[in-house]
């Protein structure tokens, strides 16, 4: 069987961009646009292992475990090992999803080309099944994604626990669907916390840029540590203050423990009437 070079890249980078955006929204991480090209590009290079001889066995394990390791870094970045792992472990689970969707069209399609060697798959079949088949995997991906989001209890009370420069603050927090705040530099999601709580655990540039009637005015020694977001409700826009604590735990009602990956927001010159408000969709 004549195998493609061109074909077999091309293809393999296409399904690699959908299983990094796949992983993207399970894990609800926002990805820069040329992070996702450079890693379908490693995906898309990586598939060049079918031509490995087969009896090296050990070495096409190792660079296969290697390849699921710098994609996932390359673009989700590392972040900590949980979450580090977390993202390897769905890349892991989308690809198996994927190989299983091209499994059954084989089956049941029962095309003439097809092979599997060293872990790579090649299909001689039409790139409009290929499409067709990644883009049902992403759809399940989205399905999943839904319905662990509407699973997501709001009903129940929360407290969240900052801990940050040795100093610890707790609060009654919200969980609110509604807050969609997420920092674009990061992709992380933020916590708005109520500024006259949390002001012990803040960086002190938070309470300068509070002050300041002219955010031109300050420095940048002045705001160092944090960023400076828009946000909109309904009837309000504004500015918030964002940091990132040394931890963050959310407890729910039953004492269970969350730890999560998120950033600490402070409404600049506003008010809430909540300790804290966190989308619900960080606890799944």
């Amino acid at each position: 069987m004549v195998i493609y070079l061109d074909v077999l890249v091309l293809i393999n980078l296409y399904v690699t961009y959908f299983q990094i955006l796949a992983v993207s929204v399970l894990t609800h991480r926002k990805i820069i646009w040329y992070r996702k090209l450079i890693s379908a590009g490693i995906g898309g290079a990586a598939s060049l292992s079918i031509f490995i001889p087969q009896d090296m066995v050990i070495t096409l394990t190792m660079l296969k475990i290697a390849l699921c390791f710098i994609i996932t870094l390359t673009a989700f970045g590392y972040g900590g090992f949980l979450k580090y792992m977390k993202n390897v472990l769905f890349l892991m689970f989308v690809n198996f999803l994927f190989s299983g969707l091209m499994l059954c069209v084989w089956l049941f399609a029962a095309p003439m080309k097809m092979l599997f060697i060293n872990g790579t798959v090649y299909f001689g079949i039409d790139t409009m099944t290929v499409i067709l088949c990644t883009c049902a995997a992403y759809t399940v991906m989205r399905i999943i994604r839904f319905t662990l989001d509407r699973n997501g209890r709001t009903d129940r009370k929360y407290t969240v626990e900052i801990h940050n420069n040795g100093k610890r603050c707790i609060l009654s927090a919200l969980a609110d669907s509604g807050n969609g705040l997420v920092d674009c530099f990061s992709g992380l999601p933020v916590i708005v916390c109520r500024k006259d709580i949390c002001a012990d655990i803040s960086p002190p540039a938070v309470a300068a840029i509070d002050s300041s009637k002219d955010l031109s005015e300050l420095c940048a020694e002045m705001i160092k540590g944090i960023r400076i977001m828009p946000f909109s409700t309904v009837g309000k826009d504004g500015f918030i203050c964002t940091f990132r604590a040394d931890s963050v735990i959310i407890n729910d009602e039953r004492q269970k423990k969350y730890p999560v990956n998120v950033l600490i927001g402070v409404v600049i010159g506003g008010k809430q009437e909540y300790e804290a408000i966190f989308n619900p969709k960080i606890l799944v």
